[in-house]
C-alpha cells in the first residue's frame, strides 16, 4: 500500500514570492532566517535514531497526546513500516517532523513538533499542508488529528486550517472521558485536486 521510504520532494505549484516564501525550481522553500532555508521531506529509513533525538527534546513531557511512542528507534522504524514521516530541515538540521498513518479513505496525523524556539514561523503550518498533500497522493479522502483540550493553541492552530472536532476521548484508554482534561478528535476533507507531495 505504502510507496517506498526514499527521500521525495515537494512539487509545489509556482507563486510569487512574499516575505517568507520564495519559488525556486518548481520546489517552495520557505527563509525562516538569513543564513538558512526550510525544505520538508520525506525521512530516510536510517534517520530513525535523529527522529528519536528531535522528538524527545521538542516532546518531553507531552507524550501522553499521542498514541504513538516515538521514544525509541526500533519504535521509529515501526512506525515507518505502516506510515510516514515528514522532516523539516534548516541547514540540514531537524527543525519539524510531522507522522502520518494512512487508513482506509482517511489518515491520521499521530505527530506534528517543531523546535519551540521556532514556533510561529510558519513551519507547523507547512508540515500540516506537506502531510495533507502526501495523504491526498495516496489517495485519502480525509485527515484525522487528534489535540488535547487543554491544548487551545493547538486546537486553534487546527480550526484555522479547516478542522473540525468529531468527537472526545479520554487521555488514556484506561480511564473514563473527562469534561476537564480530555482528547479532542478533528477532522477535515482533503482536496483531491491538490498538487501531489
Amino acid at each position: 500500500m505504502l510507496a517506498s521510504l526514499e527521500p521525495a520532494k515537494i512539487d509545489w505549484p509556482k507563486r510569487p514570492a512574499s516575505k517568507l516564501k520564495a519559488a525556486t525550481n518548481g520546489h517552495r522553500d520557505f527563509a525562516i532566517d538569513r543564513k538558512g532555508r526550510l525544505t520538508i521531506r520525506e525521512a530516510r529509513t536510517d534517520e530513525a535514531l535523529a527522529i528519536v533525538e528531535f522528538t524527545s527534546t521538542v516532546l518531553r513531557g507531552k507524550a501522553h497526546c499521542s498514541q504513538s511512542s516515538f521514544s525509541s528507534v526500533e519504535d521509529v522504524e515501526q512506525l515507518m513500516c505502516s506510515g510516514k514521516f515528514l522532516l523539516a530541515e534548516s541547514e540540514k538540521q531537524v527543525i519539524g517532523c510531522a507522522y502520518l498513518a494512512p487508513r482506509l479513505e482517511a489518515s491520521r496525523l499521530e505527530l506534528l513538533a517543531v523546535t519551540p524556539s521556532l514556533q510561529r514561523a510558519g513551519i507547523g503550518s507547512q508540515l500540516l499542508e506537506a502531510a495533507e498533500r502526501l495523504s491526498s497522493s495516496m489517495h485519502c479522502s480525509f485527515m484525522h488529528l487528534r489535540v488535547s483540550n487543554l491544548h487551545w493553541e493547538a486546537i486553534r492552530f487546527c480550526r484555522r486550517r479547516g478542522y473540525v472536532e468529531f468527537g472526545l476521548e479520554p487521555l488514556s484508554g484506561s480511564q473514563p472521558t473527562s469534561l476537564h482534561c480530555h482528547i479532542v478528535r478533528m477532522c477535515k476533507r482533503l482536496e483531491r485536486d491538490r498538487w501531489a507531495f
